[in-house]
């Protein structure tokens, strides 16, 4: 596996050889897997001692290239109740909107699940749309 991934041979074991010891004591040191209420909620509870790690040590095995990506922000443009950016002193950036994504989520500093951000994406989208039309009403 680690030649068709590329990866040193050594180095895989060695990976595989820490993540198992983390799944025999039930503290994973690198990531602190199982330690959250979501990672224990979507966990296997019948893997003890700590249902987010079960050893690695039965084949076949695969492997995935997994790369970066945004499915969820704790964070972002802080916005008012209608989608426009505000300064740290709260002030208003006139004609500048975030919606989704890239301002700061409603859920505050936790994360649903997935999915989650797709309704305040849309209902925030909304808003600044309809400020963005009642704005060039009123010009």
């Amino acid at each position: 596996l680690a030649a068709e991934i590329g990866v040193p041979a050594e180095a895989l074991s060695a990976t595989v050889e820490r993540f198992n010891g983390f799944a025999t004591t039930g503290v994973d040191e690198d990531f602190g897997r199982g330690e959250s209420a979501y990672d224990k909620y979507y966990s296997d509870p019948t893997v003890k001692p700590n249902p987010s790690l079960h050893t690695i040590d039965q084949g076949p095995f695969y492997a995935v290239k997994i790369v970066p990506g945004d499915l969820g922000t704790k964070g972002g443009l802080v916005t008012d109740e209608r989608a426009r950016v505000l300064r740290p002193d709260g002030t208003v950036i006139e004609g500048l909107y975030a919606a989704g994504n890239v301002s700061s989520a409603v859920m505050g500093h936790t994360y649903a699940g997935p999915g989650a951000t797709i309704g305040p994406a849309l209902a925030f989208g909304y808003l600044a749309a309809e400020d963005i039309a009642s704005a060039k009403e009123t010009a």
